[in-house]
């Protein structure tokens, strides 16, 4: 990524920075004419394609508000319905990305499949100025101003997470109209406080300006921010595999690997998601370094099956990558409801492998929701016969995404 310059473009390398958007992410991309940008960032996600515009208008004070504000949403925000309108517009005639330096980019999803999501991020209007989120020929756009956006980041800081309440809202002010005092974070509050819901049966809803201040300063809001930090290990890994395994070139190319496809399930698990995995991916890597165990299945509440592995360290690079699949194919025996199994293997944390560091993803996925006769015996003898997963043992573990804290008694 280009070094930002301005106050946009420092948005813009941020936006593309967080969540792991960066996976998918395209900061000025081309557009009919060569030269010429798109929009801010375009980020695909198959099915999802969100499109961003920002810009940075100051407000000029004049003697008549009104004049102003006209002014500043002209600027602010109309051009950059435009620009996204323009963007769809060649966007529904592509096949792919076209990067800003003119090379091929990502596929994009099916245009028979694909969803867009617009978003307009208004800077300068120091929430002064009434902002609304337009529907326009039955196409929603989201009006974020400089503060919402770095909160909906922030607390929807995954793909996942940031997606979903993007399609909760578009369902909910399509039936619903809204007043909100004071920024949309405190729409996020709504949504937040509801379990990620919002109140369908409302025909109509006024926020207050403390909604949010309400929420944040909640002891089980304040409790789940804190359970959340275990949830970065899955961040970490992320980070690890991807810094081992691709380098940029190959990363942006318009074909993915079965290592990259597994790297994007892995991305598209939800914070919740995360913090459950990241802890028992975390509890793995202690325990195998005791020499507790050597090999775990998880089933993730996004329904995938994960499987982690630790090499012995005398083991060469071909016997661990076909130990990992063999334990991929075992775990369906565990995972009867899961038909996307992907299997990390890392070495012994403090032990250097014979061969050297190395970490390894194997990605199994039936298409149709159904695994196939010669999967399920492959699994059956990987139990059977090489013992893997024959006799786990099993733990159930209970998490709530807000919990409440222990009072404690200080007396």
């Amino acid at each position: 990524m280009t070094e930002a310059v301005n106050d946009s473009e420092q948005f813009v390398y941020d936006i593309c920075s967080k969540s792991f958007l960066s996976l998918w992410s395209y900061i000025n991309p081309q557009g009919k004419t060569p030269g010429k940008e798109l929009c801010d960032v375009l980020i695909v996600c198959d099915p999802h394609v969100i499109i961003i515009s920002v810009k940075d208008i100051q407000l000029n004070n004049t003697d008549d508000p009104s004049v102003g504000w006209k002014r500043w949403q002209r600027k602010a925000i109309e051009d950059s319905i435009k620009q996204i309108k323009g963007a769809i517009r060649w966007l529904d005639q592509s096949e792919y990305v076209v990067q800003k330096n003119g090379s091929q980019g990502l596929k994009l999803p099916l245009a028979s499949e694909r969803r867009y999501h617009r978003v307009a991020v208004a800077f300068g209007g120091k929430r002064e100025v009434p902002i609304r989120s337009p529907a326009e020929d039955d196409k929603f756009y989201h009006i974020l101003d400089e503060q919402s956006v770095s909160l909906l980041l922030r607390h929807l800081d995954t793909i996942s997470d940031f997606v979903n309440y993007l399609i909760d809202k578009e369902a909910f002010l399509s039936n619903t109209s809204i007043i909100i005092n004071g920024g949309e974070e405190n729409l996020l509050a709504i949504y937040l406080h509801n379990d990620r819901q919002f109140p369908l049966e409302a025909d109509m809803m006024i926020l207050e300006d403390d909604l949010w201040e309400g929420i944040s300063n909640k002891p089980e809001f304040k409790a789940k921010l804190q359970r959340d930090t275990e949830s970065y290990v899955w961040d970490r890994l992320i980070e690890i595999l991807c810094q081992g395994g691709f380098d940029g070139e190959n990363w942006l190319g318009p074909d993915m690997s079965q290592s990259e496809l597994a790297i994007r399930v892995l991305v598209k698990e939800d914070r919740f998601s995360r913090r459950m995995l990241g802890g028992a991916f975390k509890d793995f890597l202690e325990r195998s370094k005791m020499g507790e165990v050597r090999s775990r299945c998880v089933p993730s509440m996004s329904g995938v099956g994960y499987v982690f592995f630790t090499y012995d360290s005398d083991s060469t690079l071909e016997e661990r990558k076909s130990e990992l699949l063999a334990r991929c194919f075992a775990s369906l025996c565990q995972f009867h409801e899961c038909f996307t199994v992907i299997g990390v293997g890392v070495n012994v944390p403090g032990q250097k492998p014979r061969d050297g560091y190395s970490s390894d993803l194997v990605l199994l996925q039936t298409q149709n929701n159904q695994w196939s006769e010669e999967d399920l015996r492959q699994a059956k003898y990987c139990r059977d016969e090489l013992g893997f997963f024959k006799s786990p043992n099993k733990k159930l573990i209970h998490e709530d995404e807000y919990p409440i804290p222990e009072e404690t008694d200080d007396t």
